[in-house]
């Protein structure tokens, strides 16, 4: 008996650009822009914004630098992915606007490449 291959499942903030294609690929064209829309509120603008809260809340304490260096990169990612997840909505809104069939994997993956690429240059 053979073994299958499974890709390996990450579990990195990164990893909801991914999960976004996907779902914005089955949905119709205003699902899709509501799908990247409100990933985007919720990522680049809510979990920022509490993240910075943390950071802002440890003015006074002498762990500031370190709370600031450690959760700044995780600021930037988040807006990122933010901007990435708004991109793959907005790609499969247009998309599944003027095309009715679903998108093959290799189209997401492509899709999910070229968010995270346009969202890294935009950011």
């Amino acid at each position: 008996m053979g073994r299958r291959y499974r890709r390996k499942r990450s579990n990195s903030i990164v990893s909801i650009v991914v999960d976004v294609v996907h779902i914005a690929s089955r949905l119709p064209w205003w699902g899709a822009l509501l799908t990247g829309t409100v990933s985007y509120i919720l990522i680049a603008i809510v979990l920022v914004g509490y993240i910075e809260g943390h950071i802002a809340s440890q003015a006074g304490s002498k762990f500031h630098v370190l709370t600031e260096a450690r959760f700044g990169r995780l600021v930037h990612v988040c807006n990122w992915v933010g901007i990435a997840c708004f991109i793959a909505g907005l790609f499969f809104a247009v998309r599944n606007y003027f095309v009715s069939s679903y998108a093959r994997s290799n189209e997401k993956g492509i899709i999910a490449i070229v968010s995270k690429l346009i969202g890294r240059s935009l950011d």
